[in-house]
């Protein structure tokens, strides 16, 4: 198998792009796919950001198969009218194995490429299930909730800095549905200013109180990038601040 990008996929493929690494393959044995490969391959195929070709190598092709088919189909006269006829016949079966065989022969490997692929993420999705659902769930350790089974509240956090969304905090109660939700848009300041931006101060308050209203047990900051390492320090300085907030 060989890729190669188109000229839209040579200027929209960099180093950083999901399909940086099928961009440029070369020869590679279509038995060499252990992985779900092929289905990066296959949706930039589709995107038309690259080109896919699926073919035998030309030695292979020409010691094998067209050498296999002549010994069956070739004529052993020597005459003239016999070599002609052995010409027609090579035409017929290079026709045959290049616009017929070697066609549905790709079509096969393609989908059984596919089925393979899909097989590999299924278990993948699985064992990465299994290893959560084989997790044992959060444990209260204040003395204070000793022996009650009420699952914990939860407030989550994501990172969106001033975009849509902006930085979000979603609060959840014990059973897992939303009380509220929290936009805080500069909370983490991208601006020269940093710590001295009101508008960041205003934030930093606003979270404060929605902590101090619905007392989060655990907090899970999504990990999104850098940023989010520095949300999860915003958040821990409010809980710092705050005496009545403890995790």
């Amino acid at each position: 198998m060989n890729t190669k990008p188109t000229k839209e996929g040579n200027s929209v493929i960099d180093a950083y792009h999901d399909y940086a690494i099928v961009k440029w393959i070369v020869d590679k044995p279509v038995n060499a796919f252990e992985d779900g490969q092929w289905l990066i391959i296959q949706k930039a195929e589709e995107e038309k950001l690259i080109e896919v070709t699926v073919s035998l190598p030309k030695d292979v092709l020409d010691s094998s198969i067209m050498q296999e088919f002549e010994t069956y189909y070739l004529s052993d006269g020597v005459s003239r009218t016999a070599q002609l006829w052995n010409d027609q016949r090579r035409q017929i079966i290079t026709d045959v194995v290049t616009n017929m065989l070697l066609p549905l022969i790709e079509k096969e490997v393609r989908m059984l490429l596919t089925i393979q692929g899909k097989q590999w993420v299924a278990r993948e999705c699985g064992s990465s299930l299994w290893n959560k659902v084989a997790t044992a769930p959060w444990g209260n350790k204040h003395e204070d909730h000793a022996g009650d089974d009420e699952a914990p509240r939860v407030l989550a956090a994501c990172y969106g800095g001033s975009l849509k969304p902006p930085t979000t905090f979603v609060m959840l109660d014990s059973s897992g549905e939303v009380l509220n939700t929290l936009y805080t848009p500069h909370l983490v300041s991208e601006s020269q200013s940093g710590e001295n931006d009101p508008r960041k101060h205003n934030d930093l308050q606003r979270l404060s109180k929605f902590l101090i209203e619905y007392q989060p047990e655990i907090v899970v900051v999504g990990a999104a990038g850098q940023r989010s390492l520095t949300l999860r320090k915003e958040i821990t300085k409010v809980f710092l601040c705050c005496p009545t907030l403890t995790l």
